[in-house]
């Protein structure tokens, strides 16, 4: 075995927090497979301090506070659910606690890890050259070492691996600091009985007597150098929480993420060239999973059993349609919604931009519908306006300058869980300062909103747009809502392009059920 390991290029596992957290994310959901995970990581990482005669996982138990009223509404849904329960200890309005939890040092597992591989001779400090790597019929060469095969385990750095490059990893920059105290706490933050709080951020009370606060999210910056922005957000985070005055920094780091779509890391062979093996994508998530796939491809590997198929990279491959064709997905919208539309009919959009959607849907509803259209640039509703004007429209429509965050406030009472269609385009009005995009803050608000004025059998439709400067914040908290909502409410659809084109936009919809029950 050889471990070719260059630590400079990529920090984030001895900069991370280590938490070993069942419940976890701003919906509160249990984490995929909890309750194999983490007994198997915890009976790993005590393995290893009884062959090495150290510390590694430090129990703790968790204080989960609601950062607004609505984690505290998801909480009064979640607190009922048995796989929930069998983690919660104490639960109120503000907070629930996880008794079981705590963190692991990250920082020194790695280091007891390549002392022992230094000692064996399995260690090259050594950055990796995927050219030097040659597939032969009974495995692979590199340089001048044979193996059956070759593990990339790689972080952030597997986005820049010529052999997984299907694999949509989605790597975000976070920053962790250590902080002093200005008054001494009146337990030492070593002592076990400190709890770990978790409020949108977390604060560790550590066994060596630093206290860890992280963690910030950047998915524009892929480096190690702490940014301004989330040094600054950190700061804003503990005034509020600690007071001013009353802390200071002690060490600031950052590291990136290698993390993917969804709750799955991504560990098993090649779909065409098993020799070569993946093994990453686990994000904030690496010290309570990696134990239990480590052992699990172990084991692939000697064929005593499988890989779980939600892990296998080749998930990611996708067939190409039998035929090559122009797809827009502005089409795809118009075709569908179009579809669910009478004349009649009470529709919105959400985001006017040039009033190509406004124009449509207003031509479908006809003279006894009406259509209501938003934008907060003048330049959107004077362009609307013009369109509509041209083609007799202006009757059977309303323009509001004004964000669609304001649906609830601005939609006639009248109308209100009787509107048969709402589309969002989301990104930038073309022709425009491509600076001035939609906001997932304001987004979300609009589409939760939108779920309440829909009516029964109503649809709504998202198009989304991945590549744009500043878009990726948005597109992963609309996706994280959309996976969110309860099948038993909503029929919900994702409709990718069928070449799978990753640059290219791509529209969701989700209907009301005709009788909903939420």
């Amino acid at each position: 075995m050889l471990l070719v390991d260059a630590p400079q290029h990529s920090r984030c596992s001895r900069v991370a927090a280590g938490l070993i957290n069942p419940i976890g994310g701003k919906r509160l959901k249990l984490v995929w497979q909890a309750d194999i995970l983490i007994p198997h990581a915890k009976a790993y990482y005590q393995q290893l301090e009884q062959q090495h005669a150290t510390s590694l996982f430090h129990p703790r138990a968790i204080h989960r506070y609601f950062s607004n009223q609505q984690e505290a509404q998801i909480w009064q849904k979640r607190k009922g659910d048995p796989d929930h329960q069998r983690w919660v200890g104490f639960s109120d309005d503000t907070h629930f606690t996880i008794p079981n939890a705590g963190y692991l040092d990250t920082k020194a597992l790695l280091e007891l890890l390549q002392a022992q591989l230094a000692q064996q001779d399995s260690l090259l400090s050594s950055t990796f050259n995927y050219d030097k790597v040659h597939l032969t019929e009974k495995g692979l060469a590199f340089r001048d070492y044979t193996a059956d095969f070759a593990i990339f385990a790689e972080g952030h750095l597997a986005t820049r691996n010529p052999h997984f490059q299907f694999v949509p990893y989605k790597p975000a920059k976070g920053i962790i600091a250590t902080i002093k105290l200005h008054s001494p706490p009146e337990t030492h933050p070593s002592e076990p009985s400190r709890p770990i709080i978790l409020k949108s951020k977390f604060i560790v009370p550590r066994h060596d007597g630093s206290i860890q606060v992280g963690a910030t999210y950047n998915w524009d910056d892929p480096t190690d150098t702490p940014d301004h922005a989330g040094i600054q957000e950190l700061k804003q985070f503990l005034d509020a929480e600690l007071g001013t005055d009353t802390w200071q920094f002690d060490d600031i780091q950052a590291g990136v993420r290698p993390a993917t779509a969804g709750a799955y890391p991504v560990v098993g062979p090649h779909p065409e060239h098993p020799h070569l093996i993946a093994f990453n994508g686990f994000g904030s998530k690496g010290s309570l999973q990696i134990p239990y796939f480590a052992d699990a491809l172990i084991k692939s590997l000697s064929q005593r059993s499988t890989i779980p198929l939600e892990v296998l990279p080749s998930r990611f491959i996708r067939k190409p349609a039998s035929k090559a064709k122009r797809w827009i997905a502005t089409n795809v919208v118009k075709e569908t919604i179009l579809g669910n539309l009478r004349p009649g009919d009470t529709a919105i959009d959400a985001t006017a931009g040039n009033g190509h959607d406004t124009q449509w849907l207003a031509e479908k509803v006809g003279p006894s519908g009406h259509v209501f259209a938003y934008d907060i640039q003048e330049q959107a509703i004077s362009a609307t306006y013009q369109r509509l004007a041209k083609q007799n429209l202006l009757l059977q429509t309303t323009l509001l300058k004004a964000g669609h965050e304001t649906l609830l406030e601005t939609v006639p009472a009248l109308h209100r869980g009787q509107i048969a269609a709402i589309v969002f385009n989301l990104g930038f009005l073309p022709g425009a300062d491509t600076r001035l995009i939609t906001q997932a803050s304001t987004t979300l608000t609009a589409l939760r909103a939108s779920l309440e004025i829909l009516k029964p059998a109503g649809i709504l439709s998202v198009t989304l747009y991945p590549t744009h400067s500043g878009a990726q914040q948005e597109v992963d908290q609309v996706l994280e809502w959309f996976h969110a909502l309860p099948e038993d409410s909503y029929q919900k659809c994702i409709v990718e392009h069928p070449q799978n084109n990753p640059s290219s936009p791509y529209p969701l919809f989700v209907k009301k059920h005709k009788e909903n029950k939420t």
